[in-house]
């Protein structure tokens, strides 16, 4: 199942935190998440950023942000995860429902 992560870095966590703490996910083994493919992992200059993910479960998921948690204490401002889908397929889903509805 695909996963859209939004991500808001915290400005008062300094950048080498958010750098040591990258390492020593990595070191670990941990980000890469184990069953979570990363299609995407994207940051804006303005520090919020997104994940593409897939995972068949949600403790998988969970991982991808709490392994950064506990790494950073207080790297995020915010975070909204939710299952995602491509627009074609949720249109066509709509397009389905208004002809039974109609």
């Amino acid at each position: 199942m695909l996963f859209l992560i939004y991500w808001e870095l915290n400005e008062e966590t300094d950048a080498l935190a958010r750098l040591q703490a990258a390492e020593k996910l990595t070191a670990a083994e941990l980000f890469p998440p184990q069953n979570v493919e990363v299609i995407r992992f994207d940051a804006s200059p303005d520090l919020w950023g997104v994940t593409i993910v897939e995972a068949n479960d949600v403790e998988s998921i969970a991982n991808v942000i709490n392994s950064w948690r506990i790494a950073c204490p207080g790297i995020f401002k915010s975070t909204k995860i939710s299952p995602a889908r491509p627009v074609q397929e949720a249109m066509a889903s709509a397009a389905e429902m208004i002809k039974k509805l109609s």
